[in-house]
């Protein structure tokens, strides 16, 4: 059983030095990029420059700012059960929204033009889908 795990073992082992990343050149083809150079490519570096000490200063502000986040939600998902709870509409999270008047839930709007048949006479239907056009004017003949 033994021979068996360092056998995997050695395998894991090479496996994982033949995948270690080298320093693979990147070249910028036009508005491309491609690991092959073309007529005209522009090599580009892609290493990070960066030391280990920037690179795990770098990961812990990620995992401070994500764990910072986490508490906002919490507090807000509080705030606004405990506002549900008291029958009061939770607070704005922006300042736009706390400048609309608030009138309760909101309805869909209807655009009665689509839907009535006067308001298509005359009037060119509409595609179902998008359609792109092209922008340049066209003569008359």
């Amino acid at each position: 059983m033994t021979k068996l795990r360092l056998f995997a073992l050695f395998f894991i082992a090479a496996g994982a030095g033949s995948t270690w990343a080298s320093g693979s050149n990147v070249y910028k083809c036009g508005s491309t990029y491609s690991q092959t150079p073309c007529d005209g490519a522009v090599a580009i570096r892609v290493d990070d420059a960066r030391s280990r000490e920037q690179k795990s200063q770098s990961d812990a502000v990620t995992v401070q700012q994500g764990k910072t986040a986490n508490a906002m939600e919490k507090a807000r998902l509080k705030e606004e059960a405990l506002a549900l709870a008291q029958g009061k509409p939770a607070k704005p999270a922006t300042k736009a929204a706390a400048k609309a008047p608030s009138k309760g839930p909101s309805k869909p709007k209807v655009e009665t033009d689509v839907l009535s048949p006067k308001s298509s006479k005359g009037k060119k239907k509409e595609p179902e889908f998008f359609t792109a056009k092209d922008a340049t004017p066209t003569e008359k003949k």
